[in-house]
């Protein structure tokens, strides 16, 4: 995840540089870049629904992010983001650092699911992105080769809202819950220390944002499911009946009737 909301951040200098150098293609270019690249770092497919840039504005959005699920899985995505808009300060962006008045993430919704094997697919979106991520630092270290100050950012207003956690898990006939996820409102991002990088904003957003999910997975209580299969799981809870069976007979003094009302009473009747 840390990786798609680096790729956001750098697409809010995008849209700041073209303030004056781009013309009207602009919607298509970042649409592209988005799903090509995206596509690429999460080894899933990336789609989006349409982009908007509103060059005199300084100006941008982009609605229905998706990010598909790793193969395996039985959900179509993984995460899912209704839009995402940005204002930036158009009076800083040739200077060092950009103004970004605001940038709001709305109804962000993640897909947490675990396999019969127990494996997560979050678990299996990390490792695909673990595997690019070589590339990433020398492509990284091209651009640094190249000379010239790292752009940084603040953010004046950052918000998440609406958000929500979908969880499936495979043992319990893969039935799904959701939960709502907290609202999140960070102000000045990056002020402090002069400004940003599209790697430090991220990885502050990506960190507030998979706690927030981890603290509802747990409650939720899904972490029992994490490394067991569902024969596994199944097992335990066959070897937990007929402990509570064991215990029941025991209790009963081997008396017929009591024993038949001890068995009546472990399966609900």
């Amino acid at each position: 995840m840390k990786k798609l909301l680096i790729g956001l951040v750098v697409l809010l200098l995008i849209i700041a540089g073209a303030v004056f150098y781009v013309g009207s293609s602009l919607d298509g270019i970042v649409k592209t870049a988005i799903e090509t690249y995206g596509s690429e770092a999460t080894k899933t497919q990336v789609s989006v629904a349409g982009v908007q840039i509103k060059l005199r504005d300084g100006a941008g959005s982009i609605s229905g992010l998706n990010v598909g699920n790793p193969k395996g899985f039985a959900d179509a995505n993984i995460f899912k983001l209704g839009s995402i808009s940005t204002k930036i300060d158009t009076s800083t962006v040739t200077k060092n650092p950009v103004i970004i008045d605001e940038l709001i993430i709305s109804a962000p919704e993640v897909f947490y699911e675990i396999d019969k094997t127990g494996a997560s697919n979050l678990d299996a979106l990390k490792r695909n992105l673990a595997s690019s991520s070589s590339a990433s630092s020398s492509a990284q270290a091209e651009e640094k080769s190249a000379g010239g100050d790292e752009i940084k950012l603040v953010i004046r207003r950052l918000v998440v809202e609406g958000g929500k956690a979908n969880m499936r898990i495979a043992a319990l006939a893969g039935k799904q819950q959701s939960v709502s996820l907290p609202r999140i409102e960070l102000a000045d991002v990056g002020r402090k220390s002069g400004g940003a990088t599209a790697l430090e904003v991220a990885e502050l957003l990506s960190s507030t944002m998979l706690k927030n999910v981890q603290g509802a997975v747990m409650k939720a209580g899904v972490q029992q499911y994490l490394g067991k299969s569902a024969d596994e799981l199944k097992q335990n809870l066959q070897k937990g009946a007929m402990d509570k069976l064991g215990g029941a007979v025991g209790g009963a003094g081997g008396s017929g009737d009591q024993l038949g009302g001890a068995i009546k009473g472990l399966l609900g009747k």
